[in-house]
C-alpha cells in the first residue's frame, strides 16, 4: 500500500485563511486515523508545527518555499510513492496528488493581478488548476460556489470535485486581549466597525473607504497583512479609519467581539472565515452579497452590495438575523477531517 503524505509546506508560512484550514483539518484527521498510517512532510523553516499524536512528522530537504514544494517534497513523494494531499491549492507537479484548490479567482479575476507578482502567481496557480483536473484522483474545494464554478469554466466532472468547509473551532482556545484598546485608544469598545483583511482587491478595503468617508462620525478599524497588490491608499488618509496591521488572534478577538458589527465587503471569497468567527463571539455580521458568501452566511448574515458604498449604516445594524446556531453547527475542520478520512478509505487506504 502506498504512503499517503500531507504537504507540509504552509507550516513555514504565515498563519491566513488557507494556512488554518490546512492546519486544522490535519489536527482533526489525526484524532482519526491509526498509528503514523499518515505522515505530515515538512520542511526545515516550519516553525508552526502542530502537536499529532498518530500522523508521523517527517522533516525533509534543506530548501525552502515553493522550491522545496517542488523538488524536496516532490522527490520524497516520488521515492516513496506516495499520494500527496496538498490543501494549500499547490502541488509537485512532478507527481500530483490530492489537491484543495480553494477557489478560481486567478481564472474568473484576472484584474486583481495588477503587479508583476500578481501575473507570475496567476500563471503558477493556473498550472495547478490544468494538472488537477487531469492528474487529481480528487479535487477538494470549500464551497458549493467554487465546485460548481469548475464544473461550468473547465468542463469537470461533478463527482470528481468533493466539497470540505472551512470551520471556527480553533477560536474557542483563543484567549481574547483587551490590551488592544489600550494601544489604540481611539478605539473604543461598542463604538467601531471592525473589518479584518488585507489590500488584496478582492478583500474591498475599498468600499470601508467610501462608506468611512461618507460617514465621517463613524471609526472602522482594519487589521489585517496590509501590503499593497497594486493599489495605493497612502493618499486616503482619512481620520476615521484606523489601518492596525498585523494584529494577534488574541486582539482579533477581542476587536470582534466588542465591535458595533463585523464587516466583510470581500468581491470574491472561496469560502470567508472570519465572519464565522465573528459570529461564534456574538458579533453582528454584515457581509457582500458576492460568491460563496450567501451560500454560507445564510440568514445569519445583513448582506450589502460591496460595488455600493451608499449604505445607511444605522439601518444595516437594525436589521434582524437568524441561524446564527445552525451555521456555527454547520461548519467544523472535524466534518472536513472525517470526509477526507472517507474519501482515503474509498480509494483503497486502510487508516484504522
Amino acid at each position: 500500500m502506498k504512503k499517503i503524505v500531507f504537504n507540509g509546506q504552509f507550516l513555514a508560512r504565515r498563519m491566513t485563511g488557507q494556512e488554518r484550514f490546512a492546519y486544522e483539518t490535519i489536527v482533526e484527521l489525526d484524532k482519526l486515523v491509526g498509528k503514523e498510517k499518515i505522515e505530515l512532510v515538512i520542511p526545515p523553516n516550519a516553525h508552526n508545527i502542530p502537536r499529532l499524536q498518530n500522523i508521523k512528522i517527517v522533516e525533509t530537504g534543506r530548501l525552502k518555499g515553493i522550491i522545496w514544494e517542488q523538488i524536496s517534497f516532490g522527490l520524497y513523494t516520488l521515492r516513496n510513492k506516495a499520494l500527496s494531499l496538498n490543501l494549500c491549492s499547490v502541488m509537485p507537479i512532478i507527481k500530483p496528488g490530492i489537491i484543495c484548490i480553494h477557489d478560481l479567482s486567478y481564472k474568473v479575476n484576472p484584474q486583481y493581478c495588477k503587479n508583476l507578482y500578481g501575473k507570475l502567481s496567476q500563471i503558477w496557480h493556473k498550472i495547478f488548476y490544468h494538472l488537477a483536473w487531469k492528474f487529481s484522483p480528487i479535487i477538494y474545494t470549500v464551497s458549493n460556489y467554487s465546485k460548481q464554478q469548475m464544473i461550468d469554466i473547465y468542463g469537470v466532472k461533478s463527482e470528481k470535485v468533493h466539497v470540505i468547509e472551512n470551520g471556527w473551532q480553533h477560536f474557542k482556545t483563543v484567549t481574547e486581549d483587551d490590551g488592544i484598546f489600550q494601544k489604540k485608544t481611539r478605539l473604543k469598545k461598542n463604538e467601531y466597525f471592525f473589518m479584518l483583511g488585507s489590500l488584496s482587491p478582492n478583500k474591498n478595503l475599498e468600499w470601508i473607504y467610501g462608506v468611512a468617508e461618507k460617514n465621517p462620525n463613524e471609526i472602522f478599524a482594519v487589521a489585517g497583512n496590509i501590503v499593497s497588490y497594486g493599489d495605493s491608499y497612502k493618499d486616503r488618509n482619512l481620520q476615521n479609519v484606523e489601518l492596525l496591521g498585523f494584529v494577534s488572534d488574541e486582539e482579533v478577538k477581542a476587536l470582534m467581539k466588542n465591535c458595533k458589527a463585523f464587516i466583510f465587503p470581500s468581491k470574491f471569497e472561496g469560502f470567508g472565515i472570519p465572519p464565522l468567527e465573528a459570529l461564534s463571539v456574538g458579533a453582528k455580521i454584515i457581509v457582500s452579497n458576492a460568491s460563496c458568501l450567501p451560500e454560507i452566511y445564510g440568514n445569519a448574515a445583513v448582506y450589502i452590495n460591496p460595488y455600493d458604498t451608499d449604505v445607511d449604516l444605522n439601518e444595516l445594524l437594525s436589521k434582524t438575523t437568524t441561524g446564527e446556531k445552525e451555521v456555527l453547527e454547520k461548519y467544523s475542520f472535524k466534518h472536513s477531517a472525517e470526509k477526507i478520512y472517507a474519501d482515503l478509505c474509498e480509494l483503497g487506504y486502510d487508516l484504522s
